[in-house]
């Protein structure tokens, strides 16, 4: 049972993966296409982050909250995720890693969104 809620919490960040990229059946297509889709959403969030920090009173508040996130973002995709998805064969754990990075970093990017509308 325990093996089930793993693997299930494993393959929920892959529900954005199948948004952003076509599932080609290929790992390493599809480990390009995440690793594409990261890097956008890195870009946004610095533009993002930059408009807020320049914008904002509470730069330091700000930027402590953002260095929080890093890190959390850090310790669930590169840690937790990273050691579960070991025991994927090949690129199977890359990928898995990745997708969790982009699917907390694109959560991210759309709430800080939602401070510049405000």
């Amino acid at each position: 049972m325990k093996n089930i809620v793993i693997l299930t919490f494993l393959l929920l960040p892959l529900a954005s993966f199948a948004e952003a990229c076509d599932n080609s059946g290929n790992s390493y297509s599809d480990l390009s296409c995440i690793v594409r889709d990261l890097d956008k959403e890195k870009k946004d969030l610095n533009e993002i982050y930059k408009k807020i920090y320049s914008s904002t009173q509470y730069k330091s508040e700000f930027e402590q909250s953002q260095k929080a996130w890093l890190n959390y973002r850090e310790k669930q995709c590169r840690g937790y995720i990273a050691a579960e998805a070991s025991q994927s064969q090949g690129v199977g754990a890359e990928l898995i890693t990745k997708d969790c990075l982009y699917a907390i970093t694109k959560q991210r990017v759309d709430y800080l969104k939602t401070l510049l509308e405000r």
